[in-house]
């Protein structure tokens, strides 16, 4: 059920802060305003230059400075960003909200969920009660657990869209900050969401944050592609289709997924042929108007040829 269960590198530092686009500048002067996810900053000496440094970050940090960045565009005073950072940080309930659920929506909304590997892990079942009783062991703060890990296991894992919310309090004349989950499939959690959205648009000004939109901004990096992999976002097929796409030059590919599991990729691609070199093509082939041939490459001394062709009948 936690995060770490199903991503256990996110908390090493891989990501270099240029390749997430941030001005090495911009970060000193965040972090002299507090505005870092952590108090301290991983800062590693080039091996060329020694005067130069190198800041790595894990994906808590790298994520949280693109949710800055995107504040900015807003405008949003880095007071309120910092005390927004306080918020993220913090550890939910989970516990209490573990119970006020039911023993079977548990097993059916939450349980369900599981990698089978950690399922296996534990017998094959895990009680509500087990869960709620281990809560107690954990330590207080953990990143993982916390409500930025809550989104990032919303966005990644359960695929509810979760989303930032900071709204001005009209009457204290604060912000107040609320994590929504978005496209919940629990009919419950649907109603108090419409309920919520409908009392902060008509009473409140608002800004709503997407977490998705922002781990896009990771995954469409190409410099921090193979972080991707390193971390783990990715698994075995994943990582062989998207190699398959990176380095294969085709106008058309076909993915076909079978019961197995197992997939199946066609790639088409076409290649224009003009002057003497179709010419020559064309009487080896045979080629006539309007003929279509399919070649099939067996080895080296094989191949299998299959012309079509194509008749125009015109109306009399």
């Amino acid at each position: 059920m936690e995060l770490k269960n199903y991503f256990p590198y996110l908390l090493e530092k891989k990501i270099l802060l240029s390749e997430i686009g941030i001005h090495p500048r911009t970060h000193i002067a965040w972090k002299e305003e507090g505005l870092t996810f952590y108090e301290g900053v991983n800062i590693v000496l080039g091996e060329k230059v020694e005067k130069r440094k190198w800041v790595y970050l894990d994906i808590f940090e790298a994520l949280w400075l693109l949710i800055i960045v995107e504040l900015r565009k807003f405008n949003l005073d880095l007071k309120t960003i910092k005390k927004l950072k306080e918020f993220i940080k913090e550890q939910p309930d989970v516990k209490s909200a573990l119970e006020k659920i039911s023993e079977e929506d548990f097993q059916n909304k939450i349980v369900s969920l599981l990698p089978k590997e950690m399922l296996e892990s534990v017998g094959g079942f895990t009680s509500r009660e087990k869960v709620i009783k281990s809560l107690s062991t954990l330590l207080y703060q953990d990143t993982f657990l916390s409500n930025l890990g809550v989104l990032i296991y919303g966005a990644l894992i359960t695929e509810t869209s979760p989303s930032i919310i900071i709204k001005i309090n009209k009457d204290a004349d604060v912000f107040e900050f609320t994590i929504a989950i978005n496209n919940s499939s629990e009919t419950n959690l649907k109603e108090e969401l419409y309920q919520f959205y409908t009392k902060t648009c008509s009473e409140a000004t608002f800004i709503n944050l997407p977490i998705i939109n922002v781990l896009e901004k990771l995954f469409e990096n190409e410099k921090i592609i193979n972080r991707c992999y390193e971390y783990g976002f990715f698994n075995n097929q994943e990582k062989q289709l998207l190699e398959a796409v990176r380095n294969k030059e085709c106008e058309e590919i076909k993915i076909a997924k079978h019961p197995s599991g197992d997939y199946t990729v066609n790639f088409s691609d076409t290649k224009e042929i003009s002057g003497e070199e179709a010419k020559k093509l064309r009487k080896i082939l045979g080629l006539k108007m309007y003929d279509r041939v399919e070649v099939i490459y067996r080895n080296e001394s094989h191949l299998v040829i299959k012309n079509s062709n194509k008749k125009v009948i015109k109306k009399e």
